[in-house]
């Protein structure tokens, strides 16, 4: 069992994210609170891809009573396993005063600074939940690959977390194939690369299909981009889809062209998709009555603010 102390950023969208990998692995997955969440593998690698996880690690055991926690850690084999790797350090959620007496009931020896191994205790839904050895993501871990700093930026394209966030919800694994119709500089492309998807995709504006590949080859990363029409996708048998679609900010509502190019180009992806699998499309707005009129069944629908101008609405569809 893994647990995992997500972002207090966006929290639904983290839960839905952890939640789209294990589902597509077949894997049980319990929400304990709005930001702890539990997996049934011990895939810590594969987890690894995550990008609104603060946290995540081995769950050994829950409490109600720090007083159990020395009886606990020795009959799950947490204390064992401290006492291979030590020198350790705890950390948590709640304070450091709590993690100090963790560390006392916990035999072996304690280094803050440099520990070879973390306990982290995650305070959820009235327990105390022990990971280890807990694994952070970092932000720095992606920034490498902001818009910033691709050699061919542009400003509407996301930066890597928020794109990786994207590339998770629509659940892609390794070796499959993921699109993107509306590839921009290759934002999302990127992302669904560097977790081992075969990525495509498709843009209406030639600059932007240069650069996107431009950015994955700056990465060593493959992919294929092609100038072309998202309204007539000419794949078939795509196993995940994950985009950002152009926006009509100068008008409050949906235009009668970019209406069309939504509905048109959702009944392509439909086409384009394998059955049960995920389309994940962010839009300035809820486009859910176009993707339900394209055939798409919408799982979630989430929010995302970015500035007073603008909140995103993140869809999770199946087909």
């Amino acid at each position: 069992m893994i647990g995992f102390y997500l972002l207090g950023r966006l929290s639904d969208l983290a839960r839905w994210e952890v939640a789209a990998l294990a589902q597509r692995r077949g894997e049980a997955y319990r929400t304990v609170s709005e930001r702890f969440v539990a997996v049934s593998s011990d895939d810590f690698r594969f987890y690894s891809r995550l990008a609104y996880t603060k946290v995540y690690g081995r769950l050994w055991f829950s409490t109600k009573k720090l007083s159990e926690v020395g009886r606990l850690a020795r009959e799950s084999g947490l204390q064992e396993y401290v006492l291979r790797n030590q020198p350790f350090a705890v950390r948590s959620n709640v304070s450091t005063a709590l993690n100090r007496r963790v560390g006392w009931y916990l035999d072996g020896k304690v280094d803050l600074k440099a520990p070879k191994t973390t306990v982290f205790v995650v305070r959820a839904a009235g327990r105390y939940h022990f990971l280890a050895p807990a694994c952070e993501i970092s932000a720095k871990s992606f920034s490498c690959r902001d818009v910033k700093n691709r050699p061919f930026p542009h400003p509407t394209s996301l930066n890597a977390r928020e794109a990786r966030l994207l590339v998770n919800l629509s659940g892609v694994l390794p070796r499959e194939t993921f699109l993107d119709p509306f590839c921009g500089t290759g934002g999302i492309l990127i992302e669904a690369a560097v977790v081992g998807a075969d990525v495509y995709g498709i843009d209406a504006v030639e600059d932007m299909v240069l650069g996107a590949l431009a950015n994955l080859q700056y990465y060593g990363l493959a992919g294929t981009v092609m100038k072309g029409d998202a309204r007539k996708i000419p794949l078939k048998g795509v196993d995940a889809v994950a985009t950002d679609v152009p926006y009509g900010r100068s008008s409050k509502v949906i235009t009668r062209d970019l209406r069309s190019l939504y509905l048109d180009s959702f009944e392509s992806v439909y086409s384009s998709l394998k059955r049960g699998r995920r389309f994940v499309v962010v839009a300035d707005r809820d486009v859910s009555p176009l993707l339900e009129r394209a055939g798409f069944r919408v799982d979630h629908v989430g929010s995302w603010y970015v500035h007073g101008g603008l909140t995103r609405r993140v869809h999770v569809c199946r087909k």
